[in-house]
């Protein structure tokens, strides 16, 4: 958690897992007695109802429902396509903040599913819309491979290096 004057007011929220909590109750746990300390107070709860952080119960009283993320990529994308029917790449990397070569990916994986037709000019069309978005299936087998190798070679790099300490030790031993 950030040691910011918001941090430390989201971590006494959170700490309370759903119930409600008071501004008042908040100043007093982080020890503001003047009503000028406590606009800085006030001014925070009002930026964490605008982002639906917390919930007003009633003035002055509060619940926290918790901060909410920033959707992938893929959803953002998945989005537009939807809206537009028709993209280019580019319409998507401008759009939704991704790389071109992510974007090129993840159409081309809508064209094998025969979700978006791909034309010459560089359009994609999409031609069925199954509401939800299409998951690459492939790509997560193929990160769940290449994550289980790397596992895989740093046990046994660790194991060299474990090795290469104990002979190390050996000889220093052996000279002594």
């Amino acid at each position: 958690m950030k040691k910011t004057f918001a941090g430390k007011v989201r971590k006494i929220m959170q700490d309370l897992k759903g119930r409600e909590i008071s501004t008042q109750d908040i100043a007093v746990m982080l020890d503001m007695v003047s009503d000028a300390d406590k606009r800085v107070l006030y001014r925070i709860l009002i930026d964490f109802r605008h982002s639906d952080e917390i919930e007003r119960v009633k003035k002055g009283v509060y619940i926290y429902k918790g901060k909410k993320c920033k959707p992938q990529l893929q959803e953002v994308m998945w989005r537009v396509l939807r809206d537009r029917r028709k993209v280019t790449v580019d319409d998507l990397v401008e759009m939704a903040g991704a790389e071109e070569s992510y974007v090129k990916e993840w159409l081309q994986m809508l064209v094998r599913r025969e979700i978006v037709r791909k034309y010459k000019n560089g359009n994609y069309l999409m031609i069925k819309d199954p509401v939800d978005m299409p998951r690459n299936e492939e790509k997560a087998q193929k990160l769940r491979r290449i994550r289980a190798k790397k596992k895989k070679a740093l046990d046994a790099l660790d194991k060299a290096v474990t090795a290469a300490l104990e002979a190390r030790m050996a000889v220093v031993e052996i000279e002594e």
